[in-house]
């Protein structure tokens, strides 16, 4: 199959074309592969570029990337960045070790080979930078279509725990299911080799996916919760908090509303979450923010004092929206008139300052509801 490569936005790109010009003058085989394929052909952006290459000795491919100023990330794997391109020779890798950089790496010519080191077969696809000429040799394009995630080589894919979690957030992001024997083969790895960072890269994105509901049932399914959160979550908890964030999650569109969401809907300490997924500095805003199930249009005024609700992670309704909108507090904070000063002149001291002008914010939220005719339903 041939993709036409002159609709593709990446063939207008100036650094492209340097660098598919320089190439041609010594190769025919030069892939895009990976994800850039995997976006490109569900007709999503894609900015990191993998080009994968064939036919050059590692002697010429060191000369020609220092040629046009790549910068070597990864000398012993052959690979280079130049630009939005991660620009590498085709390898194979074998497990020598312990850990994920414990790897015997060498140059492989042999386009099928080069992609059964992939992970799952929808990023296993290979289009030609040259021609536009598609390789698919593990039917990716068919599990692409179908919404299949499936494991490209059961013997490699458990030489890197990594990708349990990998399949967690492809889940998340494209709608997929996972294929029944992928699924028993990711259920029996270990993940405890796998270092913080790591781990977190990968939740991170699971975190800005859509469909963080599909990808939290997997990491219950998978029996992964108790490993990332320190909890092993009760099916039925599970499904109400599935139905809670399907719900919820279309309204928030921030990273940070899973976790949010998790750690009050399940009652879990927030800062020893946050310390053991790597996210304490990151993700600390949760630790603040107010959570109610059920609140009153004065809850919503008591919020608005610290934040405009367009802003706070617990606006998650259309109920809720419309009432910050119509308490005038949605775009801006709400900010009573307090005489600080007159507080200070009756000696209060310490924290019976903060306590008395908490007292008189809530007297002239009280004030504001009382002209707006507020209506004290639970929204």
């Amino acid at each position: 199959m041939q993709l036409s490569i002159t609709n593709l936005k990446i063939f207008k790109n100036k650094d492209f074309i340097k660098l598919k010009n320089l190439l041609a003058k010594h190769t025919k085989r030069a892939y895009f592969v990976g994800g850039f394929v995997r976006d490109t052909l569900l007709k999503k952006e894609c900015f990191d570029i993998d080009i994968e290459i064939y036919d050059i000795d590692t002697y010429k491919f060191n000369h020609l990337m220092e040629e046009i100023g790549a910068d070597g990330v990864g000398k012993n794997f052959f690979v280079y960045k130049y630009k939005n391109f991660d620009i590498a020779l085709a390898r194979t890798e074998n497990k020598c070790g312990v850990g994920h950089k414990a790897f015997e790496v060498a140059v492989c010519n042999d386009e099928k080979l080069g992609a059964k080191r992939r992970d799952f077969t929808i990023n296993s696809i290979m289009i030609n930078i040259f021609t536009g000429e598609i390789l698919d040799f593990y039917g990716g394009q068919d599990d692409l279509k179908k919404g299949i995630l499936r494991v490209v080589d059961e013997k490699t894919f458990v030489e890197d725990s990594l990708r349990v979690l990998r399949a967690i957030q492809f889940v998340a992001r494209f709608d997929l299911s996972v294929d029944k024997k992928s699924f028993e083969l990711m259920k029996s790895i270990n993940l405890t080799d796998l270092s913080k960072d790591r781990i977190s890269s990968e939740l991170i994105k699971f975190f800005r996916a859509k469909n963080q509901a599909l990808g939290f049932r997997l990491i219950c399914d998978l029996g992964v919760d108790k490993f990332l959160f320190g909890v092993k979550f009760i099916k039925v908890e599970e499904e109400k908090f599935i139905k809670f964030i399907e719900q919820k999650a279309k309204f928030i569109d921030d990273e940070m509303f899973f976790l949010y969401a998790l750690t009050n809907f399940f009652k879990l300490d927030k800062i020893k979450t946050l310390q053991r997924l790597n996210l304490a500095i990151r993700y600390k805003r949760i630790i603040k923010e107010p959570f109610f199930i059920k609140l009153t249009d004065k809850n919503l005024m008591q919020i608005a004092l610290n934040i405009s609700l367009k802003n706070w992670l617990g606006l998650y309704s259309k109920n809720r929206i419309k009432k910050a909108k119509e308490l005038g507090v949605y775009n801006a904070k709400f900010e009573p008139k307090v005489d600080i000063e007159s507080i200070l002149k009756a000696g209060f001291q310490g924290k019976d300052i903060a306590n008395e002008i908490k007292k008189a914010q809530n007297l002239e939220i009280i004030k504001y509801l009382a002209k707006k005719k507020p209506k004290f339903g639970k929204i």
